[in-house]
């Protein structure tokens, strides 16, 4: 039984060694300036977006930090409860809502000042270094693609 509990707490700690090491994202924003080609008047709300987006993800990497810790201190005991680390969790991310909504905002703005070529790039971008989970706070506002117009008048 013990042997068995063991095995389990390894692969438990292994797999949370494993998310931690590939949910704390570091996307490379210079990257995507030089490929945005920001304009002056962009420059700002750029900025904004980008630094709103790295404290988001700063407060996620911490919580998901706290949770690895908390699973290590769980599994240390005799009879570890598994919910207390689900609910932490549960809470972990809902303290970091509002930044993500900030984040989210930002990009909106920004959104605005953009064509329709910078926005796919931004929304690429972000889909590449977060994933599709990752990057949904930051590019659901973003516009979609506006389909082109049926041609008018008598085909001939």
């Amino acid at each position: 039984m013990k042997a068995a509990r063991l095995i389990v707490a390894l692969f438990l700690l292994g797999l949370s060694l494993a998310a931690t090491a590939q949910s704390i994202p570091s996307p490379r924003f210079d990257e995507l300036e030089r490929r945005l080609q920001i304009r002056p008047e962009q420059k700002e709300q750029y900025e904004m977006a980008v630094g709103a987006t790295k404290r988001a993800l700063l407060a996620v990497g911490l919580s998901v930090m706290e949770m690895k810790q908390r699973l290590a201190e769980e599994l240390a005991k005799p009879n570890p409860d598994f919910s207390v680390l689900f609910d932490g969790a549960d809470r972990a991310f809902e303290q970091q809502r509002p930044l993500l909504e900030e984040a989210g905002r930002d990009w909106k703005k920004l959104y605005a000042l953009l064509d329709d070529k910078q926005v796919e790039v931004v929304k690429q971008f972000l889909l590449d270094s977060l994933g599709q989970i990752g990057a949904a706070p930051f590019i659901q506002d973003a516009p979609r693609k506006r389909p082109k117009s049926p041609p008018t008048g008598e085909w001939v």
